[in-house]
């Protein structure tokens, strides 16, 4: 029945009260002050326009906010991002009591893992029951577990001598991810013996990033997903098959720890295994003082590890591998470091196995590997933070008042050009006494910051340092590589969580060296 004159004036009026009352809130209370877009005040859609429609655009929009309204911007009717580094260790600091925002981290579906948690008194519990396995004594003790797949990566890549040129971003992907599952769960996927190292399951985790916003915005899609059969998954979407692999595998696997908890101590030989998550997670010490964590728990544990210890590790290699290639003084300065340190022998292999405590002692190829890190990025997007639980906030001279959600990007810290002098340059000197653009060690301490800091910074730091010092010693002292139909232009990402790259991968063709 068509609305009456009476019933449409109705209608518009009730409109006007409640866009009058938005309007209203949105530029009252403390966070009027903040400098911002009118729109962004006012609605997250603002954000979502950038997140989706513009696949990833935000931070380059993020960054042009910035230049425009000055180092502290509202984003959106309850979130303020800075740009100021003084502001970092107040909001990620050890004394900051800030949460995580469940909008963005409830994306991604792993909620009850450490990563997940929104209570950081369950985060803390069940990073006391992980941090064993990745300290640093326990990354020497299961060093094997890294060298094993190094080498593995190492004889994949011999097979490309005089041929086709080697996808290097996929051959370093497959590698950090057979490593990951290696140390955590004691086997592997096996991405490394795929012919073109496009393994179901890799792509699976790779496509995966680029979803997340999507959930973010429209989470009844995640559940539909799941209530779909699998077959029409695979038909509506081909890389769910790698998905649905991944969980399959993971899923079955803990059915058999579950059943029979033997099986996280001895081998059929009696022999001690080794060390994995579900040791740790499961180990009867540990559920003295601790809950036993559920199916789905360890479930999401897993996953978390899984996409936290592969992409971003792999990133940081590819980037790297391809500017130190990119410059002839840099590759010429680290191959005589390595060749110096290791000199070929007559062994099978042509020269003395490289271990990580050996690596660590080389100033140059650390200052290449420190770069990398810094250029690259692992997380690009702001770590959402919400002001509390308990108390409002004074950052950078602004009134924040208990639940607002602040961030700011590492990106802004390490791009500042009054902290790394020509950040857009890669400058390994940069880590060396008496190097050009030096970085003193206090600037170093107080802003080099991939893993983040405080309460909720990487748990996999000790690990990453390890297979970075590896990937990179290895490839560098072994091969000869000559860059292929790749341009710094292919390094140009979009913002979800991860940098995506959206145009050609990183080739090179390989020459066998001694």
């Amino acid at each position: 029945m068509p609305l009456s004159a009476l019933n449409l004036l109705w209608l518009s009026l009730g409109l006007y009260i409640v866009f009058a009352t938005w309007n209203f809130l949105s530029n009252h209370g403390p966070l009027r002050k903040i400098p911002g877009p009118w729109l962004a005040a006012r609605t997250r859609w603002y954000r979502a326009y950038f997140d989706l429609i513009r696949d990833g655009g935000y931070l380059k929009h993020l960054q042009w906010l910035h230049t425009q309204y000055g180092p502290v911007v509202r984003v959106g009717p309850n979130e303020v991002h800075f740009s100021d580094p003084e502001v970092y260790d107040t909001i990620y600091g050890h004394r900051s009591t800030f949460t995580k925002d469940p909008f963005i981290y409830g994306a991604f579906k792993q909620d009850l893992s450490s990563f997940g948690f929104q209570n950081p008194h369950q985060a803390r519990k069940r990073r006391e029951m992980l941090s064993p396995l990745f300290s640093r004594r326990a990354i020497l003790k299961l060093e094997h577990a890294v060298q094993t797949r190094v080498s593995e990566l190492v004889t994949r890549l011999h097979t490309y001598d005089s041929s086709s040129p080697c996808n290097l971003s996929m051959a370093f992907r497959s590698a950090t991810l057979d490593i990951i599952t290696t140390y955590c769960f004691a086997q592997s996927f096996s991405t490394l013996s795929h012919p073109t190292f496009h393994h179901p399951i890799l792509l699976a985790i790779l496509s995966g990033v680029t979803t997340i916003w999507t959930f973010k915005y429209f989470p009844s899609i995640y559940l539909l997903a799941n209530l779909l059969p699998s077959w029409l998954m695979q038909r509506i979407a081909r890389l769910s098959e790698g998905y649905a692999q991944l969980i399959h595998y993971l899923s079955n696997h803990l059915d058999e720890i579950i059943a029979d908890p033997s099986k996280l101590e001895f081998n059929s030989a009696g022999a001690q295994q080794q060390e994995t998550i579900y040791s740790h997670l499961l180990n009867p010490a540990n559920l003295e003082k601790h809950d036993v964590p559920s199916k789905q728990s360890l479930l999401d544990e897993s996953m978390t590890l899984l996409g936290a210890g592969s992409e971003t590790t792999g990133n940081v290699v590819t980037s790297g591998v391809f500017r130190v290639l990119s410059n002839a003084r840099i590759i010429q300065r680290v191959q005589a470091e390595l060749d110096e340190a290791f000199p070929a022998d007559d062994s099978e292999t042509g020269m003395p196995e490289m271990t990580y405590q050996a690596l660590e002692k080389l100033p140059y190829l650390t200052a290449v590997i420190k770069e990398s890190i810094r250029m690259s990025h692992g997380v690009v997007t702001p770590l959402p933070r919400v002001v509390g639980p308990y108390s409002d906030a004074f950052i950078a001279g602004y009134h924040v008042p208990c639940g607002t959600v602040v961030s700011i990007g590492v990106t802004f810290i390490h791009e500042n050009p009054t902290i790394y002098e020509s950040p857009d340059e890669f400058c390994p000197e940069r880590w060396l006494d008496g190097g050009s653009h030096r970085v003193s060690k206090e600037i170093e301490t107080k802003y080099f910051l991939p893993f983040s800091k405080g309460p909720r910074m990487c748990l996999g730091i000790n690990l990453a340092w390890c297979e970075l010092y590896l990937l990179f010693a290895n490839t560098f002292r072994k091969f000869d590589m000559e860059i292929h139909e790749t341009g710094i232009e292919d390094f140009e990402y979009q913002e979800h969580w991860l940098p995506v790259y959206r145009k050609r991968p990183f080739q090179a063709r390989i020459k066998s060296r001694r």
